[in-house]
């Protein structure tokens, strides 16, 4: 399995994702329904008709024993308890795969740049909440950063609010590696490369939200989980690793003298 293409048809054959082709409105309707399915423990989503959009939207990716299972190339119907098993045995018994460079990727068929991006025109960026701060174009997203020093690539997951047209920001929690990257850029008053990926292989976002030793990078997990490496590329604007399966990548900088409020969100 190499892309959130792959998982998709995978979750669709187990019946474990249902395509909702009715129209569903970006503004609170999706996130409700969203929201009252998971409550019934119900499949993964792909909303396909979202209004204002041509772009689908997906929820409710990995809140299931089974889908969980599907992300690992696991039997539907292993427990959580085998999962962490094979997770451990796998790392531990045949280590970890360091990511493959590749010329470029999918992602890279379509790039939109400068003075032509505006985000909320151009995806369907979900309002969740009645009285969230704005619209989150990341929720179940990650971000790649670099080590100033070492080059020890992670990807953390964090949420992203809209800000403007062509700026998102990124809640990173303190103490988080992501944080550990930010406060060297923001020691040496420099820009801090980032890349927020939306949709790709899960088994990258699952790797993103565990906890992994520092100076170890989430994409070498996952190469070693999924027995051969991640596809990368060097993102032309930031030189960071881009997972090449992707389906979408916001590339660009952090300004650490550019802080703004964020939130709330109704977690």
């Amino acid at each position: 399995m190499k892309d959130l293409r792959e998982w998709i048809a995978a979750c669709e054959k187990e019946g474990e994702l249902k395509r909702i082709k009715a129209q569903v409105d970006w503004n609170l309707e999706l996130s409700h329904i969203a929201k009252l399915n998971e409550e019934k423990k119900g499949p993964a989503l792909l909303f396909e008709n979202v209004k204002d959009y041509s772009i689908p939207v997906l929820t409710s990716a990995l809140t299931s024993e089974k889908r969980l299972a599907i992300t690992l190339g696991l039997e539907p119907g292993t427990s959580m308890c085998e999962m962490a098993r094979w997770w451990m045995k796998v790392i531990t018994e045949k280590g970890l795969i360091k990511p493959k460079e590749v010329p470029s990727g999918p992602v890279t068929e379509q790039v939109v740049e400068e003075d032509a991006i505006d985000l909320l025109r151009d995806f369907p960026v979900p309002y969740i909440y009645p009285k969230d701060g704005g619209r989150y174009i990341g929720t179940a997203v990650f971000l790649i950063t670099k080590d100033l020093e070492t080059g020890w690539v992670n990807l953390g997951t964090y949420r992203m609010m809209v800000h403007d047209r062509n700026h998102t920001g990124v809640q990173i929690i303190k103490g988080k590696h992501a944080d550990m990257h930010f406060k060297q850029y923001e020691k040496a008053g420099k820009l801090m490369p980032a890349a927020a990926v939306i949709g790709c292989d899960p088994i990258l976002f699952l790797c993103s939200s565990t906890l992994v030793p520092a100076q170890v990078s989430e994409y070498d997990v996952a190469g070693g989980l999924r027995g051969e490496p991640i596809e990368v590329f060097e993102g032309e604007l930031t030189g960071l690793p881009l997972p090449a399966h992707a389906e979408i990548i916001l590339e660009g900088f952090i300004d650490p003298k550019d802080l703004r409020e964020e939130g709330p969100f109704g977690e």
